[in-house]
């Protein structure tokens, strides 16, 4: 004789499916434990879906605060790393390199006023200062402009350790070319 079990479809609708050999064994088993007073273990109460979704989304929506709290904190780490290594960096810039880089951004507007106080200077003054103006325009402006030019031109003197090991690294490439 064969054994049948009931199955729900997703409507609710009763189908009867045949047991397999050893699912009809483990039916027998558990109906023998009941007659002798054996309770088997019951598997947990079904929730209804409602309560299943309920479930599943809130636990999906602390699971995604949870990575967001944890993107936004390696974000934040990540950030302070490389805002200390900029600090770190421009705290090992040597005076001409700071020198040089403010002048290539301001220097040009340095000129710039100096001409501009000149031009202004011609229109305020009479015919005869005109000249003294010029020549004093002209004398701070030429010395500004070495002033850059010395700045940004100047080499400075290096660590004999790394003199000597550019001189190395010269002198083995020389030899393997040969």
């Amino acid at each position: 004789m064969a054994q049948y079990k009931k199955t729900y479809d997703k409507k609710g609708n009763v189908k009867l499916t045949e047991l397999t050999p050893e699912e009809a064994v483990a039916l027998l088993e558990e109906q023998r434990l009941k007659e002798e007073g054996i309770v088997a273990p019951t598997p947990p109460e079904t929730e209804d879906r409602a309560a299943k979704e309920a479930k599943l989304l809130g636990s999906t929506k602390e699971a995604i605060q949870l990575r967001k709290a944890e993107i936004t904190g390696e974000i934040k780490l990540l950030q302070s790393k490389l805002r200390g290594e900029i600090d770190t960096i421009k705290a090992s810039e040597t005076a001409k390199e700071r020198a040089g880089k403010h002048l290539a951004i301001f220097g040009a507007l340095y000129l710039c006023t100096c001409t501009i106080a000149f031009l202004f200077s011609m229109s305020v003054l009479d015919t005869d200062s005109i000249a003294v103006a010029a020549t004093l325009v002209t004398l701070v402006v030429t010395q500004l402009s070495s002033i850059l030019k010395t700045v940004v031109e100047t080499k400075e003197p290096k660590d004999p350790v790394e003199l000597m090991s550019e001189i190395v690294h010269v002198t083995l490439d020389n030899e393997r070319k040969e």
